[in-house]
């Protein structure tokens, strides 16, 4: 498949973003994904998170987000969110979660960029009871946040959530939707209205899940409630 032909229906899979909130992309099956999968978590070693390695810019570069995705969405972010900010304002990052581990799930939050993707690049299987990190999300749970006041207002008020009672409770007011990724089918969605959690990578996986979440356009301050997150988490 030539790189091009990935992106083909790019623009009507934009509209379904705009008006939805999110919208699934075409399936990365046709890459090697255990290869690039390897590559990226030698690359990680012990770490859950790692902002984008070489490994991971390839796989990037390969896909040419550069050239056929990032500059359609910032014409969006201008479109829709009067979004003045640079071209640039990019935050990549891998996310390697080991089967057991108890941190990283149920964790709910609103990203501070305007558009998130997931990219799944390897999804374990679960035996029967348990569960492979499936991403549960709420699109458009919230409006768009009109300043930095009102986006730390909102990010501290949904905190409560950020748990599995959390979760069961606010599922039963609120249609969630939930991705297992077992399609390869990158997800694209409003990051800062969208309320999203995973649920665990139980023991019993087949391995880790790893996926890369490219970020895009964070409208706030350089050290707003999502700069000083992210410079927490990179120390």
């Amino acid at each position: 498949m030539k790189i091009e032909e990935y992106w083909n229906d790019i623009d009507i899979r934009l509209e379904e973003l705009a008006i939805n909130g999110f919208v699934k992309l075409p399936s990365l099956d046709k890459f090697d994904l255990d290869f690039i999968a390897n590559d990226i978590s030698d690359e990680m070693g012990i770490s859950t998170f790692k902002e984008l390695g070489s490994h991971h810019q390839k796989f990037l570069d390969n896909l040419q987000v550069d050239k056929h995705l990032t500059p359609k969405l910032f014409e969006l972010a201008k479109k829709m969110f009067s979004y003045k900010g640079d071209l640039s304002n990019q935050y990549h990052v891998a996310r390697k979660v080991e089967p057991g581990n108890s941190k990283e799930m149920f964790r709910a939050h609103f990203d501070s960029h305007l558009f998130t993707m997931v990219l799944p690049i390897k999804i374990p299987d679960a035996t029967e009871g348990g569960t492979a990190g499936d991403l549960i999300f709420f699109p458009n749970v919230r409006k768009a946040p009109s300043n930095e006041i009102s986006n730390f207002i909102g990010k501290a008020f949904y905190k409560k959530y950020a748990s599995k009672e959390g979760m069961d409770s606010f599922s039963l007011k609120n249609q969630s939707k939930i991705d297992d990724f077992r399609d390869y089918q990158p997800l694209l969605f409003i990051g800062n209205t969208t309320l999203h959690t995973n649920y665990p990578v139980s023991n019993n996986c087949s391995s880790y899940r790893l996926t890369l979440l490219a970020h895009f356009f964070d409208p706030s301050p350089k050290y707003g409630v999502g700069g000083l997150l992210r410079l927490i988490r990179n120390r």
